[in-house]
């Protein structure tokens, strides 16, 4: 969500703070701002909107500051404002604090404090944090940060600025994400919440623990415990993949990303195959064959579009497999009182791998004993460090807060996790093949869906004014049409529902009237007749009904005013075809309603608060 970036160097350190804060920005967010130190005083500039905002203010001034400390805001405490921008300050403006996280004891702190004769300026959680450091504070900065975390509840990563103390930024975090980077020429240091928002690849990474302090200097750290006593730490080194933001020839991110899923999900599946055996294989798995068939059961946690995809993928398990096994929502999952077998695998997703309810739940079932393997889209994030077994997406940079290719990604390497299991399992060689082979065709099947999008267009063109929009399916479509409607409301913000179309008569089918649109996916073999069944009773009640199918369906030009036919492939494998058709419906629809399509409202790509 908010982003965290400072710098120090021997100059131009607003520049590189603004370079750094670009590269986060992506991830979603409503204000941005800068602070720093020049010759013994503490400046601070934020605006509402966009990077561009504070850029301009910041034109021409102050470019001699060799320290700062930025952030890009995602609003939880206050609305989204330039007083409640972050950097935030003490009364007397000689703290400076960026904050990921949310404090929540705030409120009585900030009460003990106005009853001290403390002034607050804003309404945020963030700048009690400023006021209880500077409270604290009588020289020693790192003593005054650890009384201020003793006494916060919540969860936060923090980088702090003083100025009676220019050459160092303070960071320390609980839960949320801080990495510092120092150049190996000892010349300049960084501090983020994402060590691939680092801009030099010849850099150490060192990556704080819950309740560590660092002091960063230029050319070195000191790191220490939550009792203030020094610890050595060795520095990490990561592949950090520095890439271009751009568009390209598309006019949003997203379209471009929809459109790189075929190239995306070949390089998921790369090398990570077996067709002689029918089989799949992944990169650094370090447990054997043997311990793979302890597993008897799987859990599969994930939030959004990542439990969705883990929805599918139980199916699978249990299908192919033979495993039972259930996707829980992780936010839900980790206040839930339960027991794990020693006999599960914890299958966690997430795109960012920083989601913190996700995080939080892998935490919860690691106490219990429980092996977790995270597939993630972003190495070295807290998911892929915190698990015992890690795959690697490699979907590439998705820039949209709306996620696609890493969903389909998601999709076809549990698929392929999925026949592992099954391989070892009820599933002989020549059943292996045949799934393999229908997984190595998806990109191909992926450019066919694609090839639809005019079609596409013109639905949204047609139906866009309608008010109610619900999606139904049976079996593997079921969950696909959650992340469907999902993918609507979130860009287009249109009302969109998902049941599983026998579910329909059950109460949702109240909603049907001539301004409501049934969206059927009828890609789910098994029961189509039973889908093609449920909407023939919206169709007796009025309601507007588009079909996507696969191709020669039989009867469904019928059932339905519109129809989109899809290449078919095997049920297990069908969310990911289906899943595509519509991101391409959500993308027509919001572009033909004109809604902010890459960064909508009140969304942020990576969700580190709970």
């Amino acid at each position: 969500m908010c982003g965290i970036y400072g710098h120090i160097g021997s100059s131009n350190s607003i520049e590189k703070c603004l370079k750094g804060l670009k590269f986060l920005e992506y991830r979603g967010y409503d204000s941005a701002g800068i602070a720093g130190i020049d010759n013994g005083s503490l400046f601070c500039f934020k605006e509402k909107g966009k990077i561009s905002e504070l850029e301009k203010r910041l034109e021409n001034k102050l470019q001699s500051f060799q320290s700062s400390i930025g952030h890009t805001r995602w609003a939880t405490h206050g609305k989204a404002s330039q007083v409640n921008a972050h950097p935030h300050l003490d009364q007397k403006k000689e703290v400076a604090v960026v904050h990921n996280g949310i404090l929540e004891n705030y409120r009585s702190l900030r009460t003990m404090l106005e009853g001290k004769g403390v002034q607050f300026e804003s309404e945020t959680d963030t700048e009690v944090i400023a006021q209880l450091i500077s409270h604290f504070y009588q020289g020693d900065l790192i003593k005054a940060v650890q009384q201020a975390i003793c006494l916060m509840k919540g969860f936060w990563g923090l980088a702090v600025l003083h100025k009676n103390h220019p050459g160092q930024i303070l960071a320390t975090c609980n839960e949320n994400p801080i990495v510092i980077g120092i150049s190996k020429d000892k010349t300049e240091s960084f501090v983020s919440s994402d060590p691939h928002a680092f801009t030099r690849k010849d850099i150490e990474l060192y990556f704080l623990k819950n309740h560590e302090i660092a002091i960063v200097y230029r050319d070195k750290i000191e790191i220490f415990d939550k009792n203030a006593c020094a610890i050595e730490k060795a520095p990490e080194e990561i592949e950090v993949s520095n890439f271009e933001i751009s568009k390209g020839d598309f006019e949003h991110y997203m379209l471009k990303e929809i459109y790189e899923q075929p190239h995306a999900i070949r390089s998921a599946i790369h090398n990570r195959f077996l067709m002689d055996s029918g089989s799949a294989e992944f990169e650094n798995f370090s447990f054997s064959r043997e311990e793979f068939k302890k597993f008897k059961q799987v859990l599969i946690l994930g939030c959004g579009s990542s439990w969705h995809a883990g929805c599918i993928a139980a199916q699978q398990f249990e299908e192919l497999a033979d495993l039972p096994a259930s996707a829980e929502i992780a936010s839900e999952y980790r206040y839930r009182k339960t027991k794990i077998a020693p006999d599960t695998l914890v299958i966690a997703i997430s795109q960012s791998g920083e989601t913190f309810d996700t995080v939080a739940a892998v935490r919860k079932v690691k106490e219990s004993g429980a092996k977790v393997m995270a597939i993630c889209n972003v190495p070295s994030s807290t998911l892929m460090r915190e698990a015992n077994y890690s795959i690697l997406l490699r979907a590439g940079p998705e820039i949209s807060v709306c996620s696609t290719k890493a969903v389909s990604c998601q999709l076809a390497v549990l698929s392929l996790l999925v026949l592992n299991f099954a391989r070892l399992g009820p599933m002989n060689k020549a059943r292996g093949q045949k799934f393999l082979k229908e997984i190595v065709k998806l990109p191909s099947a992926i450019e066919e869906v694609l090839e639809q999008s005019g079609a596409i267009e013109q639905l949204a063109k047609k139906y866009a004014s309608k008010s109610v929009f619900l999606f139904v399916g049976r079996q593997y479509m079921s969950p696909t049409c959650y992340e469907a409607a999902l993918k609507l409301k979130e860009i287009s913000y249109l009302s969109a529902f998902a049941y599983p179309a026998g579910e329909l008569k059950h109460g949702a089918i109240a909603l049907i009237d001539p301004n409501s649109v049934v969206i059927g996916l009828c890609g789910n073999e098994a029961t189509y007749e039973k889908v093609l069944s449920n909407l023939t009773e919206v169709k007796a009640r009025g309601g507007h009904i588009i079909a996507f199918a696969p191709h020669n369906a039989p009867d469904v030009e019928e059932v339905a005013c519109e129809v989109i036919y899809l290449p078919k492939v095997s049920d297990p494998l069908e969310p990911i075809i289906y899943t595509v058709a519509c991101q391409l419906l959500a993308y027509h629809f919001a572009k033909e309603l004109g809604t902010e399509i890459d960064q909508p409202r009140n969304l942020a790509k990576s969700v580190t608060v709970e």
